[in-house]
């Protein structure tokens, strides 16, 4: 087993658990349908830390081809699928057994923590894609800050203009983002 292999074996892991945390609240929302009120605004944060996940997932096979990894480098990988599972695990409502769901109220009373979430897993990413894209040549990270500065800008305006559109436009404004990130800068994995 290579660096490579030994070192997303735990970033899989931890992606893997934010995946399943999702769809675990997903489905529980589903079961409780009755009783859910609905919010765009979650639904599009909710939707925006899968797609998150899965870029971080996929963008650490660019480093497949290094040889060496750093401890320097791995307790970076390790903090950034930790910021992510937090991003992910934050967004996801708690599912009671009874009494109405009120995914309105969360995002209202929540969205601070879990946009601020994304905003620390932005800010990393801009670090990382500087240091290994630019410093040590790690295929197309470099590139992905032109994704990520708006990501960041987008979810700076959700944290700070609480206005009902603001919380519609920015996380819109995100799938836009990431439309743009996997079909120009995301290549296929070789």
């Amino acid at each position: 087993m290579g660096a490579f292999e030994h070192v997303i074996s735990l970033l899989s892991f931890v992606f893997a658990l934010a995946i399943t945390h999702l769809l675990l609240a997903v489905a529980g929302l589903v079961r409780a349908w009755e009783r859910v009120r609905l919010s765009g605004p979650h639904a599009l944060w909710l939707l925006n830390g899968l797609i998150t996940t899965l870029a971080n997932w996929i963008s650490f096979w660019d480093m497949h081809t290094l040889t060496a990894w750093s401890v320097g480098m791995i307790f970076f990988a390790f903090a950034l699928s930790f910021v992510t599972y937090l991003q992910v695990a934050l967004v996801c409502p708690d599912i009671p057994a009874e009494g109405q769901i009120d995914l309105e109220r969360f995002h209202r009373e929540q969205s601070r923590r879990y946009i601020g979430a994304f905003l620390v897993t932005c800010l990393m990413a801009l670090i990382g894609n500087i240091v290994l894209g630019d410093g040590m040549n790690v295929a197309e990270w470099g590139e992905q800050n032109w994704a990520v500065v708006p990501m960041i800008a987008l979810a700076l305006a959700a944290l700070f203009f609480r206005r009902r559109w603001v919380q519609i436009a920015a996380p819109l404004g995100l799938m836009a983002v990431w439309v743009f990130y996997y079909s120009d800068l995301q290549a296929a994995l070789r």
